[in-house]
């Protein structure tokens, strides 16, 4: 099993907010490598630009998972909590709810207050 491989829009605050605290969370020992989209060559993962821009990717042994399942198989890397957070976020309902509540941020992520700059490219 290959190290997975976190691909997400490193030119977003939003983005950086949410992925990097978790890869340094060390209660969840999430695994994975973290890669900008901007500074990475996309082709090997199977991945556009334009998918991309849209969500946050999970890359492992050839299988994509994107947004909140992204997320999901991302959790299930990491010790017993997250995993069942991952499992938890993989459940039919909450599945679809994330998938949503994923799509809503994406579409709004500029618009996010926070303690970080608006330069996402969206």
């Amino acid at each position: 099993m290959s190290e997975p491989v976190v691909v997400f829009d490193g030119s977003c605050g939003f983005c950086r907010a949410t992925v990097m605290p978790l890869a340094r969370a060390r209660r969840l020992r999430l695994t994975g490598r973290l890669l900008p989209y901007q500074a990475t060559d996309l082709g090997p993962y199977g991945l556009t630009e334009q998918d991309a821009l849209e969500r946050m990717w999970l890359v492992q042994d050839g299988h994509l998972h994107g947004a909140a399942q992204a997320f999901a198989a991302w959790f299930a890397t990491g010790n017993m909590a997250a995993r069942l957070i991952g499992r938890t976020l993989s459940l039919p309902g909450v599945r679809h709810a994330a998938k949503a509540a994923s799509q809503l941020i994406a579409r709004n992520r500029h618009r996010n207050p926070g303690p970080w700059e608006h330069t996402c490219a969206i």
